[in-house]
């Protein structure tokens, strides 16, 4: 059985920079989707991925929100 891993909490400052991290890299994935649609089309593999990929950093941002809302509501 593995050890148990330690985890430690983002800092404030982390927390900031993260949070500014992920609205810069959304930003240029949106200016990717659109590149991939107009170089390869609105139904292209490369537009498709790129979708995807919003997709998850959405979902990421998601679940990371509620988990500072856990943390929020058990202090």
């Amino acid at each position: 059985m593995p050890a148990p891993t330690e985890r430690h909490p983002l800092t404030g400052e982390q927390r900031r920079q993260l949070d500014q991290d992920l609205i810069y890299i959304q930003e240029r994935l949106q200016e990717i989707i659109v590149l991939m649609r107009v170089c390869y089309g609105e139904e292209s593999q490369p537009a498709v991925r790129a979708e995807e990929t919003g997709g998850a950093l959405q979902r990421l941002t998601w679940e990371l929100e509620r988990a500072q809302e856990v943390k929020q509501a058990t202090s």
